[in-house]
């Protein structure tokens, strides 16, 4: 069995009703991938997440948690009032996330101390509440780790999702304990950066995360679903000259260990 260790089955662009979620999910099963660590987004993503466990208990792993998107288009009031709502949430969940940092224009605009704030406040949560945090970090990497250094990193660690920077980033966040969880990008021939990352860190913190339906490989045609980590693991595998196999097997040994799963 392999795990997707990052993706969004409740986004509202797909999976829109009962019979499209078992066709996706009878696709990946054909692949042996049997598990789904969702990506937290805001409270009407929680609640879909949980429609989802409750249809199919054994495939679903529920993570909640504030998005720097969400905080970013929200003032401080809401954002406020959810965080007391995730408070009250996070306890049925596997993970906190997405939390994190976006310091992109176009997503930060005025929202810089606001995004520092709430991710502080997760950090807090997690450490509450005993959960791992899926972090979402974009061009502030050097904030994030230092936010994290002042706060102190949940004894659970965590993964830093849809990573694609180099490895001097990837070894800063290692050396906190987080993994690596890697995606679509790292198939692309530009990406020279990221390919040399996964050819230098540790395998036993690498994860793979297919963020379906964002971030397919490339060439991929359609919407991105859990069935491409396999081309994920090709990559990998081909980077690291070794089976596709053994690279799912990894990734799911280190997820499981990361999650303390049988």
């Amino acid at each position: 069995m392999y795990i997707d260790s990052h993706c969004h089955w409740s986004d509202p662009r797909w999976n829109k009703t009962p019979e499209e979620i078992q066709n996706n999910l009878s696709a990946a099963e054909a692949q042996n991938i049997h598990f789904f660590l969702q990506g937290g987004v805001d409270p009407v993503d929680w609640s879909k997440q949980k429609k989802l466990k409750k249809m199919f208990p054994q495939n679903f792993g529920l993570s909640f948690g504030l998005h720097p998107y969400f905080v970013a288009a929200h003032d401080d009031s809401e954002c406020e009032i959810t965080l007391d709502l995730l408070a009250k949430e996070l306890p049925q969940a596997m993970a906190l996330g997405e939390t994190g940092l976006d310091f992109r224009p176009h997503i930060m605009k005025d929202s810089m101390v606001r995004q520092i704030d709430a991710f502080e406040n997760q950090i807090e949560l997690a450490k509450a509440f005993k959960k791992p945090m899926v972090l979402h970090i974009v061009q502030a990497h050097d904030k994030a780790l230092q936010i994290l250094d002042i706060w102190g990193v949940p004894p659970e660690k965590g993964l830093v999702h849809a990573f694609s920077g180099g490895f001097e980033t990837a070894k800063e966040y290692m050396d906190r304990g987080f993994l690596i969880s890697v995606g679509g990008a790292v198939t692309f021939s530009k990406n020279r950066k990221l390919q040399d990352c996964i050819e230098k860190i540790p395998m036993d913190y690498l994860l793979l995360e297919s963020d379906s339906p964002d971030q397919a490989p490339e060439g991929w045609i359609g919407p991105n679903n859990s069935t491409s980590i396999r081309v994920i693991a090709e990559k990998i595998a081909q980077l690291r000259r070794m089976s596709v196999l053994e690279v799912l097997e990894i990734s799911t040994s280190n997820f499981k260990r990361l999650f303390r799963m049988p």
